[in-house]
């Protein structure tokens, strides 16, 4: 008879990473829903494109870690409401560039403001030296995971910390 392995995923040190994200994001998303009135998806669109305004929807949707078909209706969404102009891309006129408009600009440093609030509270009693050896190890698992898909996906898989720019 076959010995089944388990796996307590409850004390993995993955599963406590993707808790503590997820928690991380829910609090955000509660703090800016509240005070702005945006969703998770807006939020998020609102700082990448603060940091580079005119990203085809693509290349926003990996910014922000949705699929591309999970972008679409935020972007019709915050379009109506003013927050983001859709432009055609003039190197290719089938691609969209998304832009932030006047009032989305003025939620950018409030959005940033709430960031620092949520950190201050949910790093609360944990001295500098622990965040700063948690983010470093961090680093490490997430390039390791990088050199491992690169050399095993055949490198279609663009690496998650050149993604991440927000």
């Amino acid at each position: 008879m076959p010995i089944m392995k388990k796996l307590d995923f409850e004390n993995t040190l993955g599963m406590a990473i993707k808790l503590s994200s997820k928690s991380l994001e829910r609090a955000m998303d509660i703090e800016l829903k509240d005070l702005h009135g945006l969703s998770s998806g807006q939020w998020k669109v609102i700082l990448a494109l603060s940091i580079e305004d005119g990203f085809s929807q693509k290349d926003l949707a990996e910014r922000i870690f949705v699929d591309s078909t999970t972008l679409v209706p935020i972007i019709d969404s915050m379009e109506k409401k003013g927050l983001v102009e859709r432009r055609t891309d003039q190197k290719d006129r089938r691609n969209n560039r998304i832009f932030l408009s006047g009032k989305s600009k003025s939620l950018v440093d409030p959005i940033i403001e709430s960031i620092f609030r949520i950190r201050k509270i949910v790093y609360k009693n944990i001295p500098e030296h622990d965040l700063e050896f948690a983010r470093n190890i961090l680093k490490k698992i997430t390039e390791n995971a990088d050199s491992y898909m690169a050399k095993n996906n055949d490198k279609t898989e663009e690496p998650i910390k050149q993604k991440a720019r927000v």
